[in-house]
């Protein structure tokens, strides 16, 4: 899977921009790349989770790795953290070492992204529904719920 996160420091702070989904198949390559940094003087990272819509044990525990060997148990901020997933935190006690932030210009800025991204989705799906009725003897028709066929 393609890293869905990216990395930057300055200073002794990490922020670590996270994208929609940190699972067991990209959750590994995070924990490695935040490795790197091990024997830095790292006091602060900060995860930004604006686009975070799921988040598996794996990357629950590579949040805490990361606060047990980086630095001296440095701070850790989430920002923009969906409200699911702050229960998630919640339920197993990590509200004590993590702080919560909102940051409304970044979670504007990604619904911006988010309605270009669904558009261009949206277009693409269509682009392959042409093409294959374009290419294929059938007849294609869509129907909405509960709409009755003329025949």
């Amino acid at each position: 899977m393609e890293n869905d996160f990216s990395i930057r420091q300055e200073g002794t702070t990490l922020y670590i921009c996270l994208g929609h989904e940190l699972t067991s198949e990209n959750a590994p390559e995070l924990q490695e790349a935040l490795m790197r940094y091990q024997g830095q003087t790292i006091t602060k990272m900060v995860y930004d989770a604006t686009d975070l819509v799921y988040i598996s044990s794996l990357g629950l525990r590579v949040v805490t790795v990361s606060y047990q060997k980086l630095g001296h148990s440095p701070k850790i901020e989430f920002v923009n953290c969906d409200r699911k997933i702050y229960e998630i935190f919640k339920i197993i006690g990590f509200t004590n070492i993590i702080t919560f932030v909102d940051d409304e210009a970044r979670r504007t800025q990604s619904v911006v992204t988010d309605i270009k991204l669904r558009k261009k989705l949206n277009q693409l799906h269509q682009q392959r529904i042409d093409y294959f009725a374009a290419n294929n003897d059938v007849v294609m028709y869509q129907m909405k719920l509960g709409q009755e066929d003329d025949d």
